[in-house]
């Protein structure tokens, strides 16, 4: 392990951080692929920086949490839907999902009700208020979304996102 990088002084800067990773990984794995690891690594750091900044601009202040305007916004999105369905297409974890359920009941937001055609199963839709507040924090949500897009060209923006929809379909086979 090597001695820190300046001690009492500031803070890295994200391009001197990937490079200290970089060098990192190329001395416990000198035959790392350096561009797959940029790649991944800068994603997550991305992914985890915006979800955190829609998190505390706009979600928290609303008394939701980023979790639970993606449930909202995935209920919209589909309809009423089962909650194992609807916690896949929100990235909700299905162990969270029975409590971020009640807390949405709660506040009146969604409504769980029967499924018409096998009473065993539980169906979930907005409710109006539900409706008025997705719809509220969705104009937000996607004002500061194209505040993050302003760093890139409209072309850049839609090359980037479709070379995402690309990843997202490749499935590598676990190890």
């Amino acid at each position: 392990m090597s001695e820190p990088t300046n001690p009492g002084d500031e803070k890295l800067r994200g391009t001197e951080f990937e490079k200290l990773a970089n060098d990192s990984m190329g001395e416990m794995f000198p035959e790392f692929d350096a561009a797959a690891m940029a790649l991944c690594f800068n994603l997550i750091r991305l992914a985890n920086r915006i979800t955190t900044d829609l998190e505390v601009s706009i979600h928290r202040p609303a008394g939701l949490s980023f979790s639970a305007f993606r449930l909202l916004f995935a209920v919209r999105a589909v309809g009423a839907g089962y909650p194992n369905e609807l916690a896949r297409l929100s990235s909700v974890s299905t162990a969270s999902m029975s409590s971020l359920l009640n807390t949405l009941e709660k506040y009146g937001l969604v409504a769980r009700e029967a499924d018409s055609t096998d009473k065993r199963k539980i169906l979930v839709r907005l409710t109006p208020l539900g409706e008025s507040r997705v719809a509220e924090l969705a104009r937000k949500n996607s004002l500061r979304e194209s505040d993050w897009a302003a760093g890139l060209t409209t072309t850049e923006a839609a090359i980037l996102a479709e070379l995402l929809r690309k990843l997202l379909q490749h499935h590598p086979p676990r190890p």
